[in-house]
């Protein structure tokens, strides 16, 4: 194992972040990893053997476990190319990638809380997320495995990309280019538009907020009159647009731009880019954590 870590020059191709940032990550992966093994302690009062006895793991430190787990999401390899690459048996693979996947994502977990500011109105307390005075909305689709239930299939098919998807939708700060907010998983043929009205976040956006979109969030100004929207101008049919709206266009183009960016970075990240290949009920994890990874990197 100690062979397959990298030097620094290589790190970003193996594991998809840099040596500083894996460095600087790892003391809080190890203070997470250690609550998460003493809740599976056994009580002494049940114990056969002194607690660590028994027969040493393959990743024996946390920074070998830490590579794993970035491995796995960086390269993305079968469990039976993984069993060749780390000399486990697969049930193994499975084992630790589900247990270290629960604790990088509890470690990480912070980087997507909104700063709170509660405001009383009506006598009622509410919660307003002051960050989202300025957000960039956009969602994006990722392949999955073709599910053996009919209806489920019939469910995940997205006629736009021609295979079974399921999306996220993201909320990104125009000024920090941080991510703030990530939406439920859905299936990836529910239109953009209708994914931001159920995902009751925007109802938690203070007055005068301003949401850059694209073409698939028409009318989203009328959810809310807090919301003003910005987006581009569609040439209707049998006209040309004129010049100050493709002027338009291309300014709002060059904001929007971030949130592409946003999602170039996390597709660096094989397990987003391939066919999911475990539980759809698992998807949600790994996309809420390596959008916790690139804002931790800003």
């Amino acid at each position: 194992m100690r062979k397959m870590i990298p030097s620094p020059e290589i790190f970003p191709s193996v594991l998809g972040i840099p040596k500083k940032v894996f460095d600087e990550l790892l003391p809080k992966f190890s203070q997470e990893l250690r609550k998460a093994e003493r809740s599976k302690y056994i009580p002494e009062a049940k114990r056969q053997r002194c607690l660590g006895g028994g027969r040493k793991g393959r990743l024996s430190t946390d920074e070998e476990k830490l590579f794993f787990i970035f491995f796995y999401y960086k390269v993305y390899p079968t469990f039976r190319f993984a069993e060749y690459l780390f000399d486990m048996d697969h049930t193994n693979i499975l084992r630790w990638k589900e247990f270290l996947e629960g604790v990088l994502s509890t470690t990480m977990g912070q980087e997507l809380v909104l700063p709170t500011k509660q405001i009383r109105c009506l006598n009622e307390l509410i919660t307003v997320y002051p960050a989202l005075k300025d957000i960039i909305v956009d969602a994006t689709e990722r392949p999955v495995r073709r599910p053996m239930d009919k209806d489920m299939e019939k469910m995940y098919f997205s006629g736009k990309k021609k295979d079974h998807t399921v999306k996220n939708q993201i909320f990104v700060s125009p000024k920090t280019g941080r991510i703030l907010h990530v939406s439920k998983t859905c299936e990836g043929k529910k239109h953009d538009k209708k994914l931001f009205e159920e995902d009751k976040i925007w109802t938690k956006a203070p007055p005068g907020t301003t949401a850059l979109t694209d073409g698939g969030y028409p009318g989203i100004d009328k959810l809310s009159p807090y919301i003003k929207h910005a987006h581009p101008f569609r040439k209707e049919a049998g006209k040309e647009l004129t010049e100050l709206q493709k002027e338009a266009n291309r300014v709002l183009s060059s904001k929007r731009v971030i949130v592409e960016n946003v999602f170039a970075h996390m597709k660096h990240f094989n397990i987003l880019r391939h066919d999911f290949r475990n539980r759809l009920n698992k998807a949600q994890v790994s996309f809420e954590t390596i959008a916790c990874v690139y804002n931790f990197t800003r």
